[in-house]
């Protein structure tokens, strides 16, 4: 009889046990020694709590004791066994908002801003440590710490740059989530691909393509009229140029071409041959951004330019036969270098990407890939060889505003009955 009685006891405890109500949200952040936090506004359509979070990351990883710095994450919490999506940002975090993947697979959000951005910067700006693999660990960092607390399944998702560093932190620590999805993320095999100059002479129609460049070769031919207004637009605006005018003005109408098709234009937007210099002008200032090599826009960007002549890539200018009517450069080839700190003299690391591309292949993660037909980045968009894990989901003519949501509806339902799949 006694030991029936203490066999009960025992089954009593372990029932009450499992009782246990779970851990609060504040409970499990107040135990958490390396982070502080605050709560903030909530998008109580899919989150019951919302929090601002700063994580403290080593400077080096490997190497701790070399200092640290905090980095801001946006914490917004739903169930503690609902999926949770972590949200790789490339660039700055400066507010909290609801990704469509975590809306479509009603998950918890976790908002990660790259280091050495905004307020993500460590007191010494030591461009040493702003790397891939660093910035990967920061995201193992996170994920493992809020693993104490969910019991879900992980996903990670970016756009751009930060869908790259989706597949960067998925290359690094492949067990880490159980799905990745970049949007419209490039994996350049060099500091300038060929890919991306072989894409301009592909893309859209040669009917479109003659009409940019018509366009161009119209805004140079009137050029002393357009350096009128364009310096009288920038002062306005408060820009100012460390290249000088005539170099900021070439740079804005070799850009146009990009910027045409990352962002979705249309052939008919393009003036006519009829149109007037305002038109024209004002075009170009919808057409290109003005901001994009102002020195004010290069203050906040600057640590993409150095990432990408490192390890990244990116993409340069071919003036073709534009290169006669430019007045600030004589070269056939104008790299983007100029805008990242140290320059030409930076080493372009292509093991990087080397390295990122051996690994996906050798682990065949579970990724759903989002890429524009017609964005330029589609260009260098991962490879997926013969990995059976990676669906590739390109939305013809689509531009760099790709999501999921815009997909033809075929495409769109195979991607989230994968995404589903994969969450069961």
């Amino acid at each position: 009889m006694m030991k029936i009685f203490f066999q009960s006891l025992v089954f009593l405890a372990l029932l009450t046990a499992c009782q246990k109500q779970p851990v609060t949200v504040e409970a499990f952040l107040n135990e958490q020694t390396e982070l502080q936090f605050d709560s903030i506004a909530t998008d109580t359509t899919l989150f019951q709590q919302s929090y601002l979070v700063w994580v403290k990351q080593p400077l080096d990883h490997k190497h701790p004791e070399k200092g640290s710095f905090k980095q801001r994450v946006w914490f917004s919490f739903r169930d503690v066994n609902a999926p949770v999506v972590m949200v790789t940002e490339g660039y700055s975090a400066r507010r909290n908002y609801t990704s469509e993947l975590a809306r479509l697979t009603n998950a918890n959000q976790i908002i990660v801003e790259h280091r050495y951005f905004d307020s993500s910067i460590p007191d010494s700006l030591d461009w040493q440590y702003l790397t891939v693999e660093q910035a990967a660990n920061d995201h193992h960092h996170i994920i493992q710490l809020f693993k104490k607390f969910y019991k879900g399944k992980w996903m990670t998702t970016g756009i751009s740059k930060g869908g790259q560093c989706t597949i960067f932190h998925r290359a690094y620590f492949p067990n880490d989530v159980d799905i990745s999805v970049p949007y419209v993320a490039p994996v350049n095999l060099a500091r300038e691909d060929h890919r991306l100059f072989d894409f301009f002479h592909q893309v859209g129609s040669d009917e479109a393509r003659n009409q940019i460049i018509d366009f161009q070769r119209r805004v140079l031919e009137n050029r002393d009229e357009m350096m009128k207004r364009f310096v009288a637009y920038v002062e306005e605006q408060g820009y100012t140029y460390r290249m000088g005018y005539e170099k900021a003005f070439d740079l804005i109408v070799l850009e146009y071409p990009f910027s045409f098709w990352q962002w979705g234009s249309q052939p008919s937007m393009i003036p006519s041959k009829e149109a007037s210099l305002d038109e024209l002008f004002d075009h170009l200032k919808k057409g290109s951004d003005f901001g994009y090599v102002s020195d004010q826009d290069w203050e906040g960007i600057k640590p993409f330019f150095y990432q990408a002549y490192k390890e990244l890539g990116y993409y340069a200018y071919v003036p073709g036969e534009l290169k006669p009517m430019l007045k600030g450069y004589d070269q056939d080839t104008i790299s983007s270098c100029i805008f990242a700190p140290g320059g030409d003299t930076l080493r372009f690391v292509p093991e990087t990407m080397q390295f990122v591309m051996e690994q996906i292949n050798k682990n065949d993660p579970k990724i759903i890939a989002l890429v524009g037909g017609n964005d330029p980045w589609g260009s260098t968009s991962i490879v997926t060889g013969n990995r059976s894990n990676t669906l590739k989901a390109i939305q013809p003519n689509g531009s760099h505003l790709t999501r999921i949501n815009t997909l033809p509806e075929e495409m769109k339902q195979e991607v989230i009955s994968t995404l589903n799949t994969w969450l069961e």
